[in-house]
């Protein structure tokens, strides 16, 4: 076993932190708020934390063995989800990291952490390390779930040797990795997508499958969509080396199978596959200047085991798979819009940003002595109908007729020249409804044009709303307002 100490910055961890897989047996505790609080407030004045200790998996990816609660306490703080307490905030000018000044959010930053990191580590070895750091290893839930008298075990462990994952995915089977991952799958096919996928959830579903047979309807569907990923991976996919990440992507594919024959080929999905984590890497190492909000919620699910997190995962790579291309849309059958949640998430995502609108205000007024976006009745009816899908050109058009007035008419010059993008976005897109763009200078026009499609294409996949099919005009408003709410987030008081 080989150990190297290291430092490294924080701002450098948070934005590389789909990196840094948390297996299911570092969280049995959680910290409380307070306890997070005490963290980040020994953070701002530069106190040294415990040594991390992480595992390397291959070049650029490792294991948490020790210090996950910390650095799930540090990336709620990044992503302004973890409050200080009124002291803390007092003396260092803000309850959230984006009300820091600049200075102290640089120092914050830039605070290294000192970590162990252990490669060529044999099992016994990490086992032997560990009983005499923290007086044992515990025992992972996939070991427990092994010593279940079950028939469904019986299949998982069977399940655990398929090609797919001897093959194809570049996750070591260390601590019956291959068995958990297959568990996670079986209990969401046999229970639903809002199964606890913790052990004790686990048990029970294998203690009430006693009797699985491996010739049902469950486990052919499972079988069917590990034969299908083997045949979309056929050699070992650098991209696939996080358990959660797997288990999502199977869970995925099990719906496609379910759906009937799938019309599309495996090389398409795995092509999808490889662009979604590519863009999940792109989006969490933006950190704060992020564009697509759930890809942050997708990895905030990976990396914090939050609650519905199967749910989450299944409905961001379904939303982004149907938009992928109509051959994936086609193969996941008329009910995929459906099941990807579109319809909750974009009333959720409408009542969200009513909800920043007036914490914002109020933060504004108390600064300027006036709201940031005018509060007049047009402004709640607006407000009102952004949670409500739209399914037709003419939804779209009067959704960026209400987007315009919030975002643009409401607060005239107040955020002159630091409008976020999403916001230029919404300009741009009303521009392309209500204004003829195609007189003037040709090469004005061919700017405009550009620009224009541009930024329908960020929220759309295609160039104009022209073009676009009339059932996925619901996730063009899922996407631009959860583009807005995370600008909101955000957004500092000028």
């Amino acid at each position: 076993m080989k150990m190297t100490a290291g430092r490294r910055a924080l701002d450098k961890i948070y934005k590389r932190r789909d990196r840094y897989d948390i297996p299911e047996w570092q969280r049995p505790e959680v910290w409380n708020p307070e306890r997070k609080q005490m963290l980040i407030d020994s953070i701002l004045r530069g106190w040294r934390l415990p040594k991390f200790y992480f595992v390397r998996l291959d070049d650029d990816s490792f294991e948490v063995v020790d210090g996950q609660q910390r650095l799930t306490a540090i990336f709620e703080f990044f992503a302004n989800e973890l409050q200080l307490t009124e002291e803390t905030a007092q003396e260092f000018g803000g309850f959230y990291y984006k009300d820091l000044k600049p200075k102290i959010a640089d120092t914050f930053d830039d605070f290294e952490i000192d970590f162990d990191e252990i490669e060529e580590a044999s099992e016994e070895e990490l086992k032997q390390f560990f009983q005499r750091l923290q007086q044992g290893l515990p025992l992972t839930s996939s070991e427990k779930l092994n010593s279940v008298h079950s028939k469904l075990r019986d299949y998982c462990r069977t399940l655990a040797n398929h090609a797919f994952f001897v093959d194809s995915i570049a996750l070591a089977n260390t601590r019956l990795a291959h068995f958990d991952i297959a568990t996670k799958v079986a209990t969401i096919e046999v229970e639903g997508i809002d199964s606890s996928l913790r052990f004790e959830d686990i048990k029970k579903v294998f203690e009430t499958q006693k009797s699985f047979s491996p010739t049902s309807a469950v486990a052919k569907r499972v079988r069917a969509a590990l034969d299908f990923l083997a045949q979309a991976f056929p050699t070992r996919e650098p991209a696939l080396k996080n358990r959660t990440v797997v288990q999502s992507l199977i869970t995925l594919t099990c719906r496609l199978v379910e759906a009937g024959k799938p019309s599309v080929a495996p090389k398409a999905v795995a092509d999808f596959i490889r662009a979604f984590l590519d863009q999940l890497t792109t989006q969490v190492e933006l950190g704060q200047a992020a564009t697509d909000y759930d890809y942050i919620r997708f990895q905030r699910s990976v990396n914090a085991n939050v609650k519905a997190g199967a749910r989450i995962r299944h409905e961001v790579l379904l939303r982004k798979g149907v938009m992928h291309s109509p051959e994936m849309a086609g193969s996941f059958g008329p009910t995929a819009l459906a099941a990807s949640g579109i319809t909750a998430r974009v009333k959720e995502l409408g009542d969200n940003i009513a909800d920043q609108i007036t914490r914002f205000n109020s933060l504004y007024s108390s600064v300027h002595g006036e709201d940031l976006f005018k509060a007049t009745n047009k402004t709640s009816q607006a407000l009102l109908r952004l949670g409500k899908p739209i399914n037709d050109l003419t939804g779209y058009t009067s959704l960026i007729g209400d987007l315009y007035f919030i975002f643009r008419e409401s607060i005239g010059q107040r955020l002159e020249g630091r409008l976020p993008q999403s916001f230029v976005d919404v300009n741009a897109l009303r521009t392309d409804l209500q204004h003829d763009v195609d007189h003037g200078d040709k090469g004005k026009v061919r700017a405009k044009r550009k620009k224009i499609a541009t930024s329908f294409s960020r929220y759309s996949g295609a160039s104009s709303p022209q073009l676009l099919d009339p059932t996925n005009f619901v996730l063009v408003q899922a996407n631009l307002l959860s583009a807005l709410e995370l600008d909101l987030k955000n957004l500092a008081v000028p």
